[in-house]
């Protein structure tokens, strides 16, 4: 049984990994955040929010007026990560846990938002979902993307299926890419190396010419890396698993007339790695490969009040395996998610907005030798949003109607209040949604355990919080709970619905600062709790971190950030004794730092990982990667 499915009943074997804690910065000291204060100012019009969100509504609104809780990564953001991936950036989100990032390149990927397993987080590009129907829980693999490609990420925690569809019952991560934003030839040119002899390296060119633009981004990364599996007797002898990817993403707009407009995007990404037999255990002669490509066609239609939105995108995935010594030599997937959505959004009159559309999905996977397996989805949803000035509350729900199980309604609410406060408003927010995971194709139909008469999994979330919002100042705390049930679990006769509930809940507080135009702070907490027995595998109790970022001149800039990782249970199956064990590793604390220098267009910059070399454990029997370096140049001809 999968690690990532979350929550097993309690195993009988527990073991105690000790792991020396060196360092611990107490640098949250109680969120000092708390006692930062904001020069007060005489109305509500100094408070100017530049910040625009779009995943809780799918269409744009100011962060004062989201009623969810929503953590942006911008631009900016991604500039100062000194060598990182997707997956490095969004460990540091409150709430979000990686697993695998810590690894060699070619490490598998998961990602736990409140303590929930992959597949309930959907991965939107672009505002599209995507995933890998071929997968046993058809989760998105992050490796697959690019960051040099990356605009943008939004994190939105909590139930989310009633505008999004499947999957989205712990949160969406919504990542936007690169398009033309001016007019004229715009881009970069970039180049990074680093420890193991990693290099990277990336094109961005984009161009708007009147009604027509264009976008084209090229990036490649190899590295030599290290050995997955950890080498418990030292002698040094495990293999290097390297890794080598591109990535391709072409855009193409054209504006049609003032209030209409079509685009294209297309994009190949393909990577190769090798792979080790298991924890503990080397493998010199596993590799895999990866090729996806995407592409679709976008309009949009605005008719006085009334916009609307209409997407049709393919995406192909094909996954290859080779493993000379294992129960089978090679294994080989093929994927097809085919998906058309229409969506209106429409000002019914200055206080009521109507959003609704219909979504359609045809997921596909075949493999060598056997018939393909499909199902489709149609799913109608609308979502209304009342918004009277400081008060706004949101109402919707949504029809899943599934080839295969049938109908399933969920819905969601999410009232909201602005309070302006002189110099800075507070927002008080608070939602109750229900969500469902689909059955995959493979609990459906594949050749292990297949059950054509499973049932969605459900989930219910609740969620409460209070956002302070000024120009130089943010600070968000939240309480959330989710329940899980109908869980598909693997049983003795193979796929079934479980019976059992599963509840969790938590706290997360997020702050950030600006102390001037030179310095600038941020801060997160979070905290997440099992209420029933049973094992929250893989996600700490406990994670905090915070980051300081500081500009002596206007073209150099440092920052500085400590992450901890709290306690975690990890599963971990014994060869010897065929049993899955429970292994408790203890916490681990990372220091990064990051500095940048800017001459006329060209952009330098260093990053030293893990300053201290900490010693830890990340995924047990597997290397945690030491200290690191990466150095960087970008040429910018904008």
């Amino acid at each position: 049984m999968k690690a990532e499915e979350g929550v097993n009943s309690i195993l009988s074997t527990r073991l105690i990994v000790s792991n020396t804690t060196m360092r611990k910065l107490q640098l949250i000291i109680a969120f000092a955040c708390m006692g930062w204060t904001v020069k007060a100012q005489d109305s509500l019009k100094t408070v100017q929010l530049d910040e625009v969100v779009v995943t809780g509504t799918k269409t744009e609104i100011p962060v004062e007026k989201s009623g969810k809780s929503i953590f942006k990564i911008s631009q900016k953001d991604i500039e100062q990560s000194g060598g990182r991936s997707v997956a490095d950036i969004l460990n540091n989100v409150p709430g979000l846990q990686m697993d695998g990032n810590f690894g060699p390149l070619g490490t598998n990927i998961s990602y736990f938002i409140r303590g929930a397993s992959s597949k309930r987080t959907l991965i939107l590009i672009d505002g599209i979902p995507f995933n890998d129907p071929s997968g046993i829980d058809q989760t998105y693999d992050l490796r697959l993307l690019d960051l040099s490609q990356v605009e943008s990420i939004e994190v939105l925690k909590g139930g989310l299926s009633t505008l999004y569809g499947t999957g989205a019952a712990a949160g969406v991560i919504n990542i936007t890419l690169k398009q033309a934003s001016r007019n004229g030839i715009d881009g970069s040119i970039g180049l990074e190396y680093g420890s193991f002899n990693t290099l990277r390296q990336s094109l961005n060119l984009s161009e708007k010419m009147g009604s027509f633009s264009y976008l084209f981004n090229l990036g490649y990364k190899r590295s030599d890396g290290f050995s997955a599996a950890l080498d418990e007797s030292g002698s040094g002898n495990f293999d290097d698993d390297g890794f080598e990817g591109f990535n391709v993403l072409t855009k193409i707009g054209y504006e049609v007339s003032e209030n209409f407009s079509l685009s294209f995007t297309g994009a190949l990404d393909d990577f190769g790695y090798d792979f080790d037999a298991s924890a503990f255990a080397d493998s010199p002669e596993n590799t895999a490969d990866y090729q996806q490509w995407r592409y679709g066609l976008s309009s949009k239609l605005k008719v006085g009040q009334t916009q609307i939105k209409t997407d049709l995108f393919v995406s192909k995935l094909n996954r290859f395996f080779n493993t000379p010594a294992g129960f089978s030599p090679t294994t080989e997937y093929d994927a097809d998610n085919i998906q058309a959505e229409i969506l209106v959004d429409h000002n019914l009159n200055e206080n009521l907005k109507f959003i609704g559309g219909v979504n359609f999905q045809k997921l596909a996977y075949s493999q060598p030798d056997s018939e393909e397996t499909d199902f489709n989805l149609i799913d109608p949803y609308v979502t209304l949003i009342y918004d009277l000035s400081e008060f706004n509350v949101q109402v919707g729900g949504r029809l899943n109607q599934h080839s295969e199980y049938g109908s399933n309604f969920v819905y969601n609410i999410n009232p909201s209040y602005l309070l302006p406060l002189g110099s800075f408003d507070v927002k008080l927010f608070s939602s109750y949604a229900t969500s469902f995971i689909t059955p995959s194709l493979f609990q459906l139909f594949g050749p292990f355990g297949a059950n054509p008469e499973l049932l969605p999994e459900d989930s219910k979330s609740i969620e409460g919080g209070a956002s302070l919002l000024a120009n130089s100042f943010k600070f968000e705390a939240v309480y959330f709970r989710r329940s899980d049930e109908n869980l598909i679990v693997f049983g003795v006769d193979g796929y079934e619905n479980a019976g059992d509930e599963i509840n969790t809940d938590g706290i997360e507080i997020n702050g950030e600062l600006s102390l001037s135009e030179q310095v600038s702070l941020a801060a997160n907490y979070a905290y997440v709790r099992l209420l029933d027995e049973g094992i929250l595998f893989r996600i700490p109790e406990h994670k905090y971190g915070i980051s300081a970022s500081y500009k002596p001149l206007s073209d150099l800039m440092l920052r500085m950030s400590y992450l901890h990782t709290g306690d975690r249970n990890q599963p971990f199956f014994n060869p010897n004794t065929f049993a899955t064990e429970t292994i408790e590793t203890t916490s681990f604390d990372l220091v990064d730092f990051f500095v940048s220098y800017q001459i006329k267009r060209i952009s330098l910059s260093m990053a030293v990982n893990n300053v201290f070399d900490e010693d830890y454990i990340a995924q047990y029997g597997f290397t945690a990667v030491g200290r690191n370096y990466n150095a960087g140049l970008r040429y910018s001809f904008n």
